[in-house]
């Protein structure tokens, strides 16, 4: 059976392994993360001590090195000497050495023969910096992804990465070995300006101009014959008269819309500040989503209202394990689900803490995280206030978070739900 590679190249915070994951997905294929494989072999080398500029160190660990490659799903994984590096490859001090690492003839040597393994076995979408040009130079499936210097900046310090692309970009153009480049044959699509379905939709179209054979999965995650899109007329009704009022009353300013994901399922993850909340995430979408209410609240007309708005009750005064798993089974039939970490309404407008329950829901559905901060809610309809005050009010979207396998796996247990959660905290208080 011959296996087809699209080969995805760009610079530093680009958006390559954002596409490398929605094509795999969608295509049904496996996505192969080079950088991570320069990242594990830097990690190894950092741990036993050895400086990244001493060549014939570095050379001398690498030949003993146990490198094990395959894939979970459609994402690959990596094994040094049986020790899974991934928890660890975003760490400052593997980013401040990692172009040093891969500049190596014989790192990259032995890495390439590994990515090229991969086609010996099943069809891929690989991203990196020399995939079209050096890995598989002969496949007719090429896609630079390119983005603004200030944009791709923007997009490390929200992932809570410091480093600079454009030092990135000079380490990875200067190299003598593979450098980073327009690969011949490639198309070449500016992220800049593209929402992240955007550049998805422009990565997909060139595929099938350069005559890739695999058709689109629409949504791979809900189950056969199912299908969304259209709202039933009491959530439209909703949808459409609380879209209007948030417009013209509270002169809705939404920012960072480019980033939303519009389709699959996805866990979005926002801070609560008024009962406006629910509805206002609700109306960055065309199509229904599921969300958290709280339990007292289903009485009187709102028993019949609330299910038709997809409200799910939760107990907040002790755990409500069934909730959960209400949403997790939710999440994994497809659907997008609203939680609020914190839990309750602020009462002075700043974020407070947040249970471990949605780093659960996170591990357990296994799907992307899109983190959400509203501002201004709670002056529009404070807490314990039945007053509706003539406030601006913003929502802005953040980057998802898109974890493989291996990662979900290192955040099980109690420690690592909270340590989920923390993530997503920090990265909706970073909005």
């Amino acid at each position: 059976m011959t296996h087809h590679s699209i080969a995805i190249d760009g610079p530093a915070a680009s958006g390559k392994s954002t596409m490398a994951r929605a094509l795999a997905e969608r295509l049904g294929i496996v996505m192969v993360n080079s950088g991570a494989m320069y990242r594990a072999v830097t990690w190894k080398t950092l741990s036993e001590k050895i400086d990244p500029k001493d060549k014939g160190a570095v050379i001398a660990s690498l030949q003993k090195m146990e490198i094990v490659c395959s894939h979970d799903g459609t994402f690959s994984t990596i094994t040094i000497n049986g020790t899974d590096p991934t928890p660890f490859l975003r760490e400052p001090e593997i980013n401040a050495n990692v172009s040093t690492i891969s500049a190596i003839p014989e790192v990259r040597e032995k890495l390439v023969g590994i990515q090229r393994d991969y086609l010996k076995k099943t069809h891929v979408v690989m991203e990196g910096r020399d995939i079209g040009s050096v890995v598989f130079p002969d496949t007719p499936f090429k896609i630079y992804i390119d983005a603004d210097p200030s944009v791709r900046n923007s997009r490390r310090s929200d992932d809570g990465e410091i480093d600079s692309v454009e030092k990135r970009d000079a380490a990875d153009s200067s190299r003598t070995t593979a450098p980073l480049k327009v690969a011949d044959g490639a198309t070449k699509i500016d992220t800049s300006n593209l929402s992240i379905e955007g550049a998805i939709a422009a990565a997909i179209e060139t595929l099938k101009k350069q005559g890739f054979p695999m058709q689109e999965k629409k949504n791979p995650r809900l189950p056969e014959g199912e299908t969304r899109g259209w709202m039933r007329w009491m959530y439209w009704l909703g949808w459409m008269s609380f879209g209007a009022a948030y417009r013209t009353i509270f002169g809705l300013r939404l920012e960072g819309m480019e980033n939303l994901i519009t389709s699959g399922p996805v866990l979005i993850a926002s801070n609560h500040q008024s009962f406006l909340d629910p509805p206002l995430i609700g109306n960055l979408y065309k199509d229904e989503m599921v969300f958290f209410a709280r339990k007292t609240l289903f009485k009187g007309p709102a028993k019949w209202v609330y299910p038709q708005w997809n409200a799910v009750p939760v107990d907040q005064d002790r755990p409500d394990m069934s909730s959960m798993k209400t949403v997790i089974r939710k999440l994994k039939g497809g659907w997008r689900v609203l939680v609020f970490p914190e839990g309750a309404r602020t009462l002075d407008g700043e974020i407070g803490e947040a249970a471990a329950g949605v780093g659960l829901i996170a591990v357990k559905a296994g799907v992307p995280i899109q983190p959400v901060r509203i501002s201004g809610a709670d002056k529009a309809l404070p807490r314990g206030s039945g007053k509706i005050r003539f406030e601006r009010i913003t929502v802005a979207v953040g980057e998802p978070i898109i974890l493989s396998p291996r990662e979900l796996k290192s955040y099980t247990g109690k420690e690592g739900y909270e340590a989920l959660t923390k993530r997503i905290m920090d990265a909706i208080k970073a909005l």
